[in-house]
């Protein structure tokens, strides 16, 4: 069970809900209970029988309010802000907030926000943001970065050279997400989102005999960018003589890494002296591009060949 104060819920997205604090300050501290077997609703419209941790109350809800009996509008206040479980109320597309729920706001000390954005963008939007919260995490060793507008990371043993393969697509327009550890979490059933575990320290950089560059100072603000979804993964590897002998000469070294439970495409290049190995993860990005779409050059390349072999005959 992951807790989240309604304190921090205004702190980090009160832009993004576009959220004004109207009374109960007082109960800043209460929590939203995020659990992952969602026996406890987190958000919805305002219900009575099965009481989400976070009320919206928009026009509609307000005018069954106003249709009720005094007593019984009395009584529906009370049932709302003495709920254990109520974490917070929003108030959305309602200009004019009834007195009557500020003062039981007040005296309840259940925070009351208004937001501008409609019940239903509000709902999306904090269901993304407390999926994100529930997420499944882990932290992989390797250079993270956005390869012409792809989610690479960069893994290998210590030697082989990341760091400066990084530098290199740094300096050829590409973008650097996180280095030598990067923090993956999934968001949804088949993405995989990646980003730096520590905020602002996404544009250092690491290099043998440089010691750490920040690559946002050395090459602007474009170098750097706060996360990407993970699509590919390049391990670089040291390769004997027997073991380059070994590998596909047509498709190449290729498979699959499962990663929290979503399979990620994976590339092993070998690195030895000569090699650009910028260039190679490049084309690597674009190739597997091209198979995303349909397009595999080894399939065409041996097809034209079977042609050929077929006409001399």
């Amino acid at each position: 069970m992951i807790p989240l104060s309604v304190e921090e819920l205004f702190k980090n997205h009160a832009d993004g809900l576009t959220l004004t604090w109207l009374a109960g300050r007082g109960g800043e501290h209460r929590v939203i209970l995020l659990e992952t077997d969602q026996k406890l609703a987190h958000v919805g419209y305002l219900n009575l029988i099965h009481p989400p941790q976070i009320q919206i109350i928009g026009p509609y809800e307000l005018a069954y309010l106003d249709a009720l009996a005094k007593n019984v509008y009395q009584d529906l206040l009370k049932q709302i802000f003495e709920n254990e479980n109520l974490a917070c109320i929003i108030m959305v597309e309602c200009p004019d907030v009834p007195s009557d729920l500020l003062q039981a706001a007040e005296e309840y000390q259940i925070p009351l926000f208004r937001a501008q954005l409609s019940g239903e963008n509000l709902i999306n939007y904090l269901h993304t943001t407390i999926a994100r919260l529930l997420a499944q995490r882990i932290t992989m060793h390797g250079v993270f970065m956005d390869v012409l507008g792809m989610g690479v990371l960069i893994t290998g043993e210590s030697g082989t050279g990341k760091s400066e393969l990084a530098l290199e697509l740094v300096s050829r327009g590409h973008r650097l997400i996180a280095d030598d550890a990067t923090e993956f979490s999934r968001i949804a059933p088949e993405t995989i989102s990646g980003a730096c575990p520590l905020s602002g320290m996404n544009a250092f950089l690491e290099v043998r005999g440089l010691g750490i560059l920040n690559v946002q100072a050395l090459f602007g603000d474009s170098a750097i960018k706060k996360d990407k979804y993970l699509r590919l993964i390049v391990h670089l590897e040291h390769m004997t003589s027997e073991g380059l002998q070994n590998v596909d000469r047509l498709q190449g070294d290729s498979g699959v890494r499962r990663i929290l439970g979503v399979d990620i495409p994976e590339i092993r290049l070998p690195v030895a002296p000569g090699r650009n190995l910028a260039v190679l993860l490049e084309a690597a990005v674009r190739n597997h591009s091209l198979k995303k779409q349909g397009y595999n050059a080894a399939d065409e390349f041996c097809e034209l060949q079977r042609q050929a072999m077929y006409m001399s005959n």
